[in-house]
Formats: structure tokens, sequence, C-alpha cells
């Protein structure tokens, strides 16, 4: 696989998202730390999107099943949200990769020691 460059504003961003996501202090970790941070916060919005899923699901059934007596324009509003919340989640998901690639490719400031 050739290897990955990144544009002077993609880097802008990856370096935000690895200050929020490992720390400012990830420059003195090694790069196998931050690689493992990275993957855990990733496999967390996993379990979130799933979350996410199931409980429109759950108010899906309820409200189209009649077990619930909610107005529609509240079932259709916690929808709203949670799709939006979904979108979100894909969204810093695709950010987490994006860092995960950029420590990968050597082009990050990040300890090479193991």
């Amino acid at each position: 696989m050739p290897p990955v460059t990144f544009r002077k504003e993609d880097i802008a961003r990856i370096e935000t998202v690895l200050d929020y996501n490992v720390g400012k202090d990830r420059h003195d970790k090694p790069k196998n730390e931050v690689l493992q941070i990275l993957m855990h916060r990733k496999k967390r919005f996993f379990y979130i999107t799933a979350i996410n899923i199931l409980a429109l699901v759950f108010f899906g059934y309820w409200f189209f099943s009649g077990i619930t007596e909610l107005p529609s324009w509240i079932f259709w509003l916690l929808a709203a949200v949670f799709v939006l919340n979904l979108v979100s989640i894909s969204w810093q998901r695709k950010q987490i990769d994006d860092a995960i690639s950029y420590v990968e490719s050597d082009q990050a400031s990040v300890r090479r020691d193991s």
C-alpha cells in the first residue's frame, strides 16, 4: 500500500483530534501507546452507536405498537435527535480513523520507540 500523505489542513485538524483524544503530552508518549488510546476511543464509539440504535428501536416499537401515549411530534423529535447523534458519532469515528492513519504514517510528532 502506498504511503499516505496528508495536506496541511488535514494535519492541523488531526493534530487537534490528537490533542483532544490523547492529550497535549502525546509527543512524549510512545507511538504504540498513542495508537492504543485511539483504538480504545474508536471501540467506544461502536458501543455508543449500538446504544443509540437500540434506543431508537425501542422508542419506535413503543410508538408504533401503541404502548406509549406520547404525541407523534415527540417521537419524531426523539428520532431526529438520535439520528443526528448517530451522524455525529460516525463523523467522530472518521476523525479517529484519520488520526490512526496519521500516527501510523510516521508523519505524527510522537516518540517512535515502543
